[in-house]
């Protein structure tokens, strides 16, 4: 005959609180952990409620969420930035990476009435602030000039800030260009490393230093820049020059491993990607007011902190803090929003363990009476 052995409830109470330790030791590593949520971030404007990174606006330019043009489907961002004397800048600007390996992709497009000029038209840079050097270079900077793409890298060497000129190919007009960088941050000790790819085909790399190791770590910013813009260089560059409008699109930064990257194509004779359709021209205006064509009706783009341009900037502002934060809002499922989940899932877990725990000692207590 089977006899059934008594249960021994002694070591309940210790099991019991060992499962809600080890659940509020995962739940505080997460919430100590922030690189998933800081680290993965994307836009694709798709969404009216998404909001979006700060704008860096200096002047009136600006940044509208519309239908996306040249036969791509979706919505996409339109940045433009005016011929006025005082409008050099429209960015997103996606600050809280780490200084690891990261991948950014991202898609852009050029209308077909775009002016090439012989000067630089930034559309990504990433850039390290320094607290003694406000005006020092990007430590990359993705840019048109005349009618082709290239890569500035800068670091610094001796006190001094060094240069790498890498050429990309000839920019496509009314094209969407498909970006991916590949990027692991060098440090004062160990080397990094880039490797761009433009529709799939690997256009470029760099080895060694990529960042001057100090100051904050490198942010990333899209839009359009200008730098030969800025009302203190003068005029020269701005005479004959029309407004600079271009899209973006499908931005997504995603923190990865050094040396995980994917193996793209082989690199195209010269830089030059192959082509993954027909140029299509584009009916975006490159002239006049910097709103969308009605054809194109467009809406500002909400942001995580200052809104866009509707009414223009007053006359004279050039600083970039007149118009929007120098700084980035991740969306509310950042790291706050990750902290925020993480303390109360672990209130939550902790109320449940003792009043399981009072309910049991209780239960042990009648069973003696």
């Amino acid at each position: 005959m089977h006899i059934a052995k008594p249960q021994s409830h002694a070591g309940h109470p210790a099991r019991l609180l060992t499962s809600c330790a080890t659940a509020l030791l995962v739940l505080g590593v997460a919430a100590a952990s922030p690189a998933a949520a800081a680290d993965s971030v994307s836009y694709n404007f798709e969404s009216p409620s998404q909001k979006l990174p700060f704008m860096a606006i200096n002047g009136a330019g600006r940044v509208l969420v519309g239908p996306a043009p040249g036969g791509r489907s979706g919505q996409a961002a339109r940045v433009n930035i005016p011929n006025d004397g005082r409008s050099f800048k429209s960015e997103l600007v996606i600050k809280g990476l780490d200084t690891g390996s990261h991948r950014f992709s991202f898609a852009n497009y050029l209308p077909g009435d775009w002016q090439k000029q012989d000067f630089d038209t930034i559309v990504a840079q990433w850039f390290s602030t320094q607290d003694d050097t406000p005006r020092i270079k990007p430590v990359m900077a993705l840019s048109i000039h005349g009618a082709d793409w290239q890569l500035k890298v800068h670091w610094m060497s001796g006190g001094e800030i060094q240069e790498k000129i890498i050429p990309l190919g000839a920019a496509r007009l009314g094209h969407w260009n498909q970006w991916t960088f590949d990027i692991t941050w060098s440090s004062a000790a160990t080397p990094g490393s880039i490797t761009v790819a433009r529709d799939g085909v690997t256009v470029g790399s760099h080895q060694g230093a990529n960042n001057y190791h100090r100051g904050q770590p490198p942010h990333f910013r899209i839009g359009a820049y200008r730098p030969g813009w800025r009302p203190e260089k003068g005029p020269a560059h701005r005479a004959g020059a029309s407004e600079a409008v271009l899209f973006i699109d499908d931005i997504a930064i995603t923190s990865t491993t050094a040396g995980s990257a994917p193996n793209p194509r082989p690199t195209a004779t010269g830089g030059a990607a192959s082509p993954s359709r027909p140029p299509v021209p584009s009916s975006s205006p490159s002239t006049g007011s910097p709103s969308a064509s009605p054809s194109t009706k467009a809406i500002a783009a909400p942001t995580g902190g200052a809104p866009a341009a509707t009414g223009g900037t007053p006359p004279g502002a050039t600083h970039e803090t007149q118009t929007a934060t120098d700084g980035s809002s991740l969306s509310s499922t950042g790291p706050t929003g990750v902290i925020g989940i993480a303390a109360a899932s672990a209130a939550a877990l902790a109320c449940g363990a003792f009043l399981l725990l009072r309910r049991h000692t209780a239960t042990r207590g009648a069973h003696r009476r």
